[in-house]
């Protein structure tokens, strides 16, 4: 074997390796982090939250509403003060903290939902 062909081969497989972990890598991390995000349960700590998840991307204020999943809450009475925000490819999961860091709601939104723990206005 020449050594351009060994050449070739090499850079084939890298090229090879680029497309797969391009298309694979990021379902790998969003089906991580649906995995974690089902491990959360009311009144966790949020050290616990990002020992699952990791830090989070985003930090707003909750908004009126509040939900766990596709149940609802009802409206935000002082509960949740701080809404975290991890960003995925398929869509965001959203996690609300109280006054003393427990987790009070979750929700994951799909790309193109209207969110509902953002304030209005933002």
């Amino acid at each position: 074997m020449t050594r351009s062909s060994r050449l070739r081969i090499a850079l084939l497989i890298v090229l090879i390796a680029v497309i797969v972990g391009t298309l694979v890598l990021p379902s790998l991390f969003d089906w991580r982090a649906t995995k974690a995000y089902a491990r959360i349960a009311r009144g966790d700590e949020e050290t616990r939250v990002i020992l699952y998840m990791g830090h989070p991307d985003t930090t707003a204020a909750c908004g009126t509403q509040l939900q766990w999943d596709k149940d609802s809450l009802g409206a935000n009475d002082g509960r949740c003060v701080r809404a975290v925000r991890y960003v995925g490819r398929r869509g965001v999961w959203v996690v609300g903290y109280s006054a003393d860091a427990h987790v009070v709601s979750k929700y994951f939104e799909t790309p193109g939902q209207i969110p509902s723990e953002v304030p209005a206005g933002k």
